[in-house]
């Protein structure tokens, strides 16, 4: 058994996708994602080359080996990465953010995703509470809720689109 394996185990499985630590070579996959039309609806990223910052700065995180990626036959189809403190009076908290890709949303991967972070983040890192940004109309919202999220703050003009302004809310969990 691998120690991906051992930190993985007793969280629920899937026979048809596997979880492995995140790679350099998963970038881009995530930067299709973001491209994908209508997806940066949910993101802060304006175009190509916030696209491209941001692919970079999420993908980073794999040298700390505490971002996942599920793979579904051999083809990754979602990334969930913890944002991890480097002050040790904050380490027992984090932000994470997380990615389906459009092919394999509804089908069960991005709660799979989440559950296999949640127990991650918990069993690799000591993390204790758990926190998210997510846009105020997103659908995923529901998700969130689903796994025990509430709504700890909120605010209203934080994102500016051409449309207007755009709200974000904080959700928070212990773990």
């Amino acid at each position: 058994m691998t120690h991906m394996d051992e930190t993985l185990q007793g969280r629920p499985s899937r026979k048809d996708v596997e979880i492995r630590y995140t790679e350099p070579g998963d970038a881009p996959y995530l930067k299709q994602w973001l491209l994908e039309p209508g997806i940066l609806s949910w993101f802060p990223m304006y175009d190509e080359v916030e696209i491209e910052d941001a692919v970079w700065r999420w993908i980073a995180f794999s040298r700390y080996k505490c971002s996942l990626t599920v793979v579904k036959d051999g083809i990754p189809c979602g990334i969930a990465t913890l944002y991890l403190q480097p002050y040790r009076k904050i380490s027992h908290q984090c932000e994470f953010g997380i990615i389906v890709g459009p092919a394999y949303r509804n089908q069960g991967i991005g709660g799979y995703l989440l559950n296999s972070l949640l127990h991650f983040a918990k069993e690799q890192f000591d993390i204790e509470l758990i926190h998210l940004q997510v846009y105020a109309e997103n659908p995923a919202i529901r998700l969130y809720k689903r796994f025990g999220f509430r709504e700890f703050g909120r605010q209203e003009r934080w994102l500016k689109e051409d449309h207007g302004y755009v709200a974000r809310i904080f959700m928070e969990r212990y773990l």
